[in-house]
């Protein structure tokens, strides 16, 4: 058994009888174990939006039989997205990445909705006098945004920035005015240096704040948290005195931007992902039904603490589900 299956069959040990509404009387989800209970979310929605690490796979290691659901949901004919709040990879090196690991050649960058995606769509439409931007994060932000007219100063390529960054540093620091905006997602090479010249860019209030995501931390495999976006967007908010503006998931702008920009109908759409503050609120926030998954963040303990607990403090989800491979009929036998 493979370590990604070990984890859920850990989660699934955790549960205890789950009951249909909390102590403070709010229902509660439904947990579907059965393949008889979960077919029928297999084919009663137009549009299926998808994260993915958690969901597809976790860290390199593909979820099992995920990838036959995300198949069978396509030659059923319904319209399949991924939407991650990474912005490490543009719409086409995230296709090329979902094609490998799951084994389907057939998917289309059009499929794919990464956060940097996100950040440069919103842009063209609410800040199109923006010609050039400082970013902080990986790759894919500066791609999205040279596809709509956008170039970009620092970002994975920048250099010359000392670690030990001091004051004279800072006043001598060379701001860009023709910079309009300052776009942040996840940088594992963050530093008080960018910190600093972010907050510079950001004494401008005229300069457009953004921010791919605010998630705190990712869960690793091991179970150790992982520092994510929103730590890099928190300290420059704070260094700066500014709030950015959150494109990805949970916000009602990136909702928008599926509906208005992608034309999907959220209301006859499931979002499925494995945590509760960006994928179920996301669903909440724009009148889209979830599904849960256990093969991510969300532990079976977590799920025991919505009944305990009188509810999360957060959105339930529509369903829970053990994992996404639950979804395809090739792992029915195996339940």
């Amino acid at each position: 058994m493979s370590s990604v299956s070990q984890a859920i069959h850990a989660n699934l040990a955790q549960l205890k009888p789950l009951p249909t509404r909390t102590s403070s009387g709010a229902k509660l989800p439904n947990l579907l174990l059965d393949a008889r209970q979960i077919a029928p979310h297999f084919t009663s929605y137009d549009t299926y939006l998808f994260d993915c690490d958690g969901v597809l796979y976790r860290s390199s290691s593909p979820i099992p039989h995920a990838a036959d659901a995300v198949s069978e949901l396509l030659d059923l004919g319904k319209r399949v997205l991924f939407v991650t709040n990474s912005s490490g990879r543009s719409r086409s090196s995230m296709r090329d990445k979902l094609a490998e690991t799951l084994g389907l050649p057939g998917l289309t960058a059009e499929q794919m909705v990464p956060s940097c995606f996100a950040a440069a769509t919103y842009m063209r439409a609410h800040h199109p006098g923006v010609r050039k931007a400082y970013v902080i994060g990986g790759g894919g932000i500066a791609d999205e945004l040279s596809a709509v007219g956008v170039s970009c100063l620092g970002g994975a390529d920048e250099s010359g920035l000392s670690a030990d960054f001091s004051e004279s540093d800072i006043e001598s620091c060379d701001v860009d005015p023709s910079v309009g905006a300052v776009v942040v997602g996840m940088d594992s090479g963050f530093t008080y240096a960018k910190i600093a010249k972010a907050a510079l860019y950001l004494r401008d209030p005229k300069v457009v704040f953004i921010a791919t995501n605010k998630d705190a931390f990712d869960v690793m495999p091991s179970g150790r948290p992982q520092p994510a976006g929103g730590v890099m967007a928190a300290a420059i908010e704070h260094a700066s005195g500014r709030v950015a503006t959150l494109v990805g998931k949970p916000s009602k702008i990136l909702g928008d931007m599926l509906e208005s920009g992608l034309g999907v109908d959220l209301s006859a759409s499931l979002f499925v992902g494995d945590r509760m503050d960006t994928d179920i609120e996301f669903g909440h926030n724009n009148g889209c039904d979830t599904c849960l998954v256990l093969s991510g963040c969300t532990t079976g303990n977590d799920v025991n603490g919505f009944a305990a607990e009188g509810g999360t403090g957060r959105p339930l989800p529509t369903i829970i589900i053990p994992s996404l491979g639950h979804f395809s009929t090739k792992f029915s036998s195996n339940l």
